[in-house]
């Protein structure tokens, strides 16, 4: 059992799926950890549940708790062994009737749902204040010149995810002027979606139209229109290696979110605190009450037709 989820996680780093190989090593971490090594696979319901109890509600150690996590985490690891479980099951290791895993029976171990993110997402209204900030380098006069320079080039970051149908910033960083850009006179990006583009998913394919404001934007921070060059090279400093990527994907996301918060209370005074992935959400949510047809936003978002991905991140009963 443990064997083939090693396995999953060299075939992950083997497909260059960085981030998804470090979820299924810190699940194993985890497993491992609470439950210890499992001799080839005698592995059942109790096994899983004994790890599912700990990082639910902890364990005392010594006189402290330890072990607990956040359910959203707690959910990720145990889809991640749910993967591992039906790899065992395909590869004829283990029976189809001890399944431990199933959110209708509650004899079986439920995997929590993630949080929808409805509610973290920002108005046009609220985008255009902020694009009118980036537009007039409304930056107050209290922070240094340095300072201003990086805020403005967050802020174009985060409007431009928004704006280029709310990729995250791992396609951001790996956008290019490719064939598309220049076939179409400069009116189109298109891009295969990092997250989705190693498996077989035609609809990881998007085409994102260079609206007047995001052109505004590309003047300001991006590079100069060449064949095949990063419209983005600042993100990964012309760094090719997946695993530094990675590393470099989260410490931006991180001083976006720093920049994008301070500008909020500082400059617009708002009580929100907004992050990267609230370009993505609020892309789908302006689209969704603007009455805009849910085939169509699931397609220029990159998600699969027929599946309720993209209702997590629209907001349907906005204030």
């Amino acid at each position: 059992f443990i064997g083939i989820w090693e396995g999953i996680i060299a075939s992950l780093k083997n497909q260059n799926r960085v981030g998804t190989a470090e979820n299924y090593q810190w699940a194993l971490n985890s497993f491992l950890k609470i439950v210890g090594m499992v001799k080839g696979f005698l592995v059942d319901k109790n096994v899983i549940e004994k790890w599912n109890d700990v990082m639910k509600n902890g364990v005392e150690r010594n006189g402290v708790l330890v072990g607990k996590i956040a359910d959203a985490t707690r959910g990720m690891y145990l889809r991640t062994c749910r993967v591992v479980w039906n790899e065992c099951i395909r590869q004829g290791y283990l029976p189809e009737d001890r399944y431990p895993f199933s959110n209708k029976d509650n004899n079986l171990i439920s995997i929590p749902r993630g949080k929808h993110r409805q509610q973290s997402y920002l108005s046009i209204d609220e985008m255009t204040e902020l694009y009118k900030v980036f537009v007039g380098k409304k930056y107050p006069e209290s922070w240094s010149k340095t300072y201003k320079q990086r805020a403005h080039e967050s802020l174009g970051l985060f409007l431009a995810q928004y704006f280029c149908n709310g990729f995250n910033l791992a396609d951001e960083g790996r956008l290019k002027y490719n064939h598309t850009y220049f076939a179409e006179g400069g009116k189109a990006f298109e891009f295969l979606r990092k997250k989705t583009s190693a498996r077989s998913n035609s609809m990881s394919q998007v085409i994102v139209p260079i609206i007047e404001p995001l052109k505004v934007i590309l003047d300001e921070i991006a590079a100069k229109p060449e064949k095949d060059v990063y419209v983005f090279p600042q993100i990964f400093h012309g760094i090719e290696d997946e695993g530094i990527r990675r590393k470099l994907t989260v410490q931006e996301n991180s001083n976006i979110k720093d920049r994008l918060n301070r500008i909020s209370k500082e400059v617009l005074h708002w009580d929100k605190q907004p992050s990267g992935t609230w370009a993505r959400h609020s892309f789908a949510t302006n689209l969704k009450l603007a009455g805009v047809e849910e085939m169509y936003i699931s397609e220029s978002m990159g998600h699969s037709i027929g599946n309720d991905i993209t209702a997590g991140y629209q907001d349907q009963y906005p204030l």
